[in-house]
């Protein structure tokens, strides 16, 4: 059963959060703010294949294929060419199922680049309803998010969406995050900061709970992480 706590700090780079919440409430929508140090190199709009890069950038035929896999309905941020992004296309057989899927993945995206950019965007927001905001705001501000970046690789894998067993009417949207091909920078100066992760760690299962509200599926809660080998599918 999900319990309401503090979520600590951890978030997507680092191993999204330790304890669940299961709480309901209003939807708010957040807008972008410019940063104000340090501006990851390639900020650019994506592509027309819905892969986060620029066309100038050197990103491989098969990260473009794994972004025009993904259903239009993807909302990609705009990061930059220093960074790839493999979201799978799969969506669930169920019709019914498949908004909520497509609701997480966009809330994983733009959680995503809020830490790319160093809590200096909050478009997230529009994905996630209730208490929950307030706790994933708080651990966007912790100083490892607030003064850092990243770069390189990060996929996501594995997706998978099944009833909640506790919820009536929930979806829990479960995938396999693998950002062992990233690497941490300072936004003060860019520079790459030295990996101190445990190995496993950085292979995890991640597990959204999504309701329907005023027609819109948004995160409600989210379950605690379950680290590889825990995660046998999230095997490396």
């Amino acid at each position: 059963m999900l319990t309401t706590g503090r979520l600590t700090p951890g978030l997507l780079i680092r191993g999204l959060l330790t304890t669940g919440l299961l709480i309901t409430g209003g939807l708010l929508t957040g807008c972008s703010t410019p940063p104000t140090t340090f501006r990851p190199a390639g900020v650019t709009t994506p592509d027309g294949t819905g892969s986060p890069a620029s066309p100038a950038s050197s990103a491989s035929p098969a990260h473009h294929m794994a972004g025009q896999a993904a259903t239009g309905s993807l909302t990609w941020p705009p990061f930059g060419g220093n960074v790839h992004i493999f979201m799978p296309g799969w969506l669930p057989a169920d019709r019914g199922e498949a908004p909520a899927v497509v609701a997480a993945k966009n809330f994983l995206l733009a959680f995503l680049y809020a830490e790319y950019r160093g809590n200096q965007d909050d478009r997230w927001t529009r994905y996630v309803s209730g208490d929950v905001l307030g706790a994933l705001k708080a651990n966007l501000s912790e100083p490892s998010v607030t003064t850092e970046s990243f770069t390189g690789a990060i996929s996501f894998s594995h997706m998978r969406a099944y009833p909640d067993p506790t919820t009536t009417g929930a979806i829990d949207v479960s995938e396999c995050f693998d950002n062992s091909a990233s690497h941490n920078t300072s936004l003060a100066t860019g520079k790459i900061i030295p990996d101190r992760i445990p190995a496993d760690q950085h292979y995890y299962r991640n597990t959204d709970v999504m309701a329907r509200k005023n027609g819109q599926w948004n995160v409600v809660s989210v379950y605690p992480v379950v680290y590889y080998p825990r995660a046998p599918e999230c095997r490396p």
